[in-house]
């Protein structure tokens, strides 16, 4: 299955901490001396016990294992034995059963062990984990789960796969619930060690919450993945319900696919054609042709008419506005307020001018008047990225979240963030 190479049975330490070198005396011994009163924790066996013991215990001073396991069935079948007595039986018995390689009878005289309440809080740890263990190895699910709980609630500072384990014992017995919310635990553990959470934890939540039908925890789950470990595949499940649960906002989606062209790369046609079709309609020609040309590049988008159809628009657009933005510039410039100078900077940024698109957003931002001034603020922020000033566009990109009323936008604000943070560990600064 899944446990760790920790879950192995430690009999020599057991033995060691039951610490059984002095032999219990026999009934005739007893009888030779006067006893002196039992001292605090001194064993208290029983007389029976005594008078049977001596011979079970030279056989395992002399490591004669078979007779050792004869002599101790001989023991349990004695009257009237206390904790006293079991604790030694028991002992020799795991001494015997590890020697003769009998696994399942080892596995069995632990369970007794725990079961009769013997076990040390470091016994509980590693017999209830070996347990598990070795009940994994049978396919018994439910004593698995059992031990295996009781290996988690006995351990007072589980590691997080260790947390993991008993998620995804849950999500085998599709008890999805209780398995997300112990695979969350998980990812609170490592992050409290300062850890990153394994990319796996993430990935058996996201099956889980889809069994649950839970779309709002799911995409919240998947743009942690994003965020953590920026792929594709994650991030074409982020864009495809964002533009369900939006009914296909342009003004997101074009947000949402700038960020994804940018980080990881779009992995489907139809990614590369809505991002080129909501960038024509929105007036950011330069980034559909930045998306048909790097999806054919990758060999994602075919280099059928059609395709090269929207390449020449967009070239044909390209060109208009370079011959147009400088005229529009110095309008925008005379307007008080700042709505016409965002729509300038959105064509700077189309054609890839950083500096100018940078220069003409702010200056509007700064006027008022903007309609969108979270879209504003995504622009600006993105503009900086490519100019590789991440710690401000981390700024514009909080400013966006701030004046975002559309939760999906608040969310794409949240990508890109994490986006620019991730550039900031990589480059040593902003």
């Amino acid at each position: 299955m899944f446990f760790s190479s920790r879950m192995t049975v430690a009999i020599a330490a057991f033995a060691a901490v039951l610490a059984l070198a002095a032999v219990p005396p026999s009934a005739e011994a007893a009888k030779k001396k006067e006893q002196p009163a039992a001292q605090e924790n001194e064993p208290n066996f029983s007389k029976e016990f005594r008078k049977n013991a001596g011979p079970v215990q030279k056989d395992v001073t002399d490591q004669k294992w078979p007779e050792v396991l004869a002599g101790v069935a001989q023991l349990e079948a004695l009257p009237e034995l206390n904790d006293d007595d079991w604790r030694v039986i028991l002992n020799w018995k795991l001494q015997a059963q590890q020697a003769t390689g009998d696994t399942d009878g080892l596995m069995k005289t632990l369970q007794d062990w725990l079961e009769r309440g013997f076990a040390t809080p470091e016994q509980k740890i590693q017999f209830n984990q070996n347990l598990a263990a070795y009940y994994s190895k049978k396919d018994d699910a439910e004593k698995t789960m059992q031990y295996y709980t009781a290996f988690i609630d006995a351990n007072p500072d589980p590691d997080p796969q260790e947390i993991a384990v008993l998620g995804r014992l849950y999500l085998q017995r599709d008890d999805n619930e209780q398995g997300a919310a112990w695979l969350n635990k998980a990812i609170a553990k490592a992050e409290s060690r300062g850890e990153q959470p394994d990319e796996l934890y993430f990935q058996l939540l996201d099956r889980a919450y889809v069994q649950m039908k839970d779309p709002e925890r799911r995409l919240s789950n998947l743009e942690e993945l994003a965020k953590r470990y920026p792929k594709g595949d994650y991030y074409s499940r982020i864009l495809a319900i964002y533009g369900q649960g939006s009914k296909d906002d342009r003004v997101l989606m074009l947000n949402a696919y700038r960020l994804v062209l940018l980080d990881t790369g779009l992995t489907t046609v139809g990614e590369h054609l809505a991002y080129a079709d909501h960038a024509l309609v929105l007036g950011s020609p330069g980034e559909a042709l930045r998306a048909m040309e790097k999806g054919m590049a990758a060999g994602i988008v075919p280099r059928a008419g059609s395709n090269q159809e929207i390449v020449t628009e967009a070239k044909t657009a390209m060109a208009r506005d370079r011959k147009d933005l400088p005229r529009d510039s110095q309008v925008a410039a005379k307007d008080p307020k700042g709505e016409l100078d965002v729509k300038i900077g959105l064509g700077y940024y189309s054609l890839g001018d950083w500096d100018n698109a940078v220069e003409t957003v702010r200056s509007g931002l700064s006027k008022g008047g903007v309609k969108r001034v979270d879209d504003a603020n995504l622009l600006l922020g993105a503009a900086l990225v490519e100019k590789g000033l991440y710690d401000e566009a981390r700024q514009a990109f909080a400013a966006a979240s701030s004046a975002a009323t559309d939760p999906y936008m608040k969310r794409v604000a949240g990508l890109w963030t994490a986006f620019a943070a991730r550039k900031v560990g990589a480059a040593g600064g902003g």
